[in-house]
């Protein structure tokens, strides 16, 4: 009976998605009088520019819309039933006094550092220090329809795949060398060092915490209920130009990148998508990696790329620090008790895991074996009293 169930839901995503798809295809969301230009922005204060800024801008307006509607729905609720709030509060730690926040530590600080500089890069590198390495794809949603950015992403031919077929038989070897290279290399490093997408989630995130609002927690079953959605992401990736639709008209990065390097574009269910994700991410932390058709590609690899994150099994005291803190919900990472390679397919490489388990050496992130960060009870507690130092200081105003 499950398994006929789960089939029927896995069926109605499908075809949920390619109405999406269709859609995506036929209604713009934002459409320009103008014929598609991809001119340099000779200066980025010039009007043509601001007016290319505009569909992002709206975007961002409706984003911001939603989230506050989400807010106040969610208070309504609440205070109409009390039993609700309680369990809301319970399952998402906004009750009773908050756990604060451990101070900027450094490993965090090279990751904020690279995920910035590699943004501006993809982003507006061609524009600002005229550079270009066009034979270099790399498997990251830096989006192929900036022709500005410095190097190129591997999205667009594996969008494209009937495309790519046609190209020389040296720009194919090409391709595939530096897009499987740099996967191979990197895997999902990418996604928690490199990629734009991450930085604008990660982003979210961080203004929710300032704002003081809650969060929602996902459960198993809801990061289960992502499966079917994140392989069919893949299937129309890798699939949709052969049934005549175009992932680019559905993927919410050109909602973002070729609008700030000053490219006028059209978008279509983009811009849609792109308001969910933003709402999305407000809520979850990387919420769009649960279903990034790139992220699962790179994480075929997860076996064979040089990132690991290693556990201490004797160390580990299972207090669910780790499992709390992983935007991913990667449940393994917790419960193993016998192997010490507790890398996964869905792991990001972010570190929020080892950064916050208050065990020694419990965890750690390695490189080709080398151990590159590790957990610390100390800087854990750094955090607690920090916190202490500031509430004191509050006492004696």
């Amino acid at each position: 009976m499950k398994q006929a169930k789960r089939i029927w839901v896995t069926a109605g995503i499908c075809a949920a998605m390619f109405a999406l798809a269709w859609f995506a295809w036929r209604l713009p969301f934002f459409e320009f009088s103008e014929e598609y230009s991809a001119e340099q922005v000779g200066s980025f204060l010039s009007l043509k520019y601001l007016k290319n800024l505009l569909p992002l801008i709206l975007i961002l307006l409706l984003s911001a819309l939603g989230i506050l509607i989400c807010i106040g729905v969610r208070k309504r609720i609440i205070r109409k039933d009390p039993a609700f709030g309680r369990f809301f509060e319970a399952r998402t730690g906004s009750a009773g006094k908050k756990v604060p926040g451990q101070r900027k530590l450094g490993f965090m600080t090279v990751r904020w550092a690279a995920m910035l500089a590699a943004s501006f890069l993809m982003i507006f590198g061609g524009t600002v220090l005229s550079l270009r390495f066009a034979e270099v794809s790399l498997p990251i949603f830096s989006c192929p329809v900036n022709t500005e950015q410095m190097t190129e992403s591997s999205c667009y031919y594996l969008a494209h795949l009937n495309d790519l077929f046609e190209l020389p038989l040296k720009d194919i070897l090409l391709f595939f060398g530096t897009t499987i290279g740099f996967a191979l290399l990197l895997g999902r490093f990418i996604c928690g060092f490199l990629c734009p997408m991450g930085l604008l989630q990660d982003v979210a995130h961080g203004i929710r915490q300032k704002a003081k609002v809650e969060g929602v927690a996902m459960t198993d079953k809801m990061y289960a209920a992502l499966t079917p959605v994140k392989w069919m992401m893949v299937f129309l990736l890798l699939g949709l130009s052969f049934l005549g639709g175009n992932f680019c008209n559905f993927c919410p990065v050109v909602a973002v990148s070729p609008i700030l390097a000053g490219i006028q574009t059209s978008l279509y269910f983009s811009g849609f998508f792109m308001i969910f994700v933003l709402i999305g991410s407000f809520f979850k932390r990387r919420f769009f990696c649960l279903i990034c058709p790139l992220g699962v590609l790179l994480g075929l690899l997860h076996r064979i790329t040089p990132f690991r994150i290693k556990k201490d099994c004797t160390a580990c005291t299972e207090c669910g620090a780790c499992y709390e803190a992983c935007p991913m919900g990667i449940r393994q990472i917790y419960t193993e008790r016998e192997k010490t390679d507790v890398t996964d397919m869905n792991c990001i490489l972010c570190g929020e895991c080892v950064r916050k388990c208050p065990e020694d050496n419990a965890l750690a992130m390695t490189f080709a074996g080398k151990k590159i960060y590790t957990a610390s009870r100390k800087q854990v507690m750094s955090g607690y009293r920090a916190e202490g130092q500031k509430q004191d200081r509050g006492r004696g105003e």
